[in-house]
């Protein structure tokens, strides 16, 4: 599949595949078409994409993501792991929600003391 193939059944923009590329998040082969050269992706890339969405709604970043992706890769979870792994995430989701909730008293209690 070509690049625009892609970028039109995952939504994702032609920079966004070029970047996952360069981030090696997703790979592809450079085909000859008489003197030009383009890309060609195998199909799994879709799927590829919809995991780094998924992890990204997760919290994680794209360089954190290629890591999980490699891991996943070479050895995938099993149902059990894949819990503990979203229930230590929620952990840490909910850490971070506590720390904004702090910075958001201290911001209103700022904006009390200047009103």
């Amino acid at each position: 599949m070509q690049i625009g193939e892609i970028a039109r059944r995952t939504g994702l923009s032609k920079d966004g595949i070029r970047h996952y590329e360069e981030m090696g998040l997703i790979a592809s082969e450079p085909r000859a078409a008489g003197s030009r050269i383009y890309r060609e992706y195998e199909p799994s890339v879709i799927d590829t994409i919809e995991r780094v969405r998924q992890a990204q709604s997760l919290g994680f970043s794209l360089k954190e993501i290629g890591p999980i992706l490699r891991a996943y890769a070479k050895n995938p979870p099993s149902r059990e792991q894949t819990v503990r792994f979203l229930e230590d995430r929620l952990a840490v989701i909910r850490s971070k929600i506590a720390d904004l909730r702090g910075i958001e008293k201290f911001i209103r209690n700022k904006i009390k003391q200047y009103s």
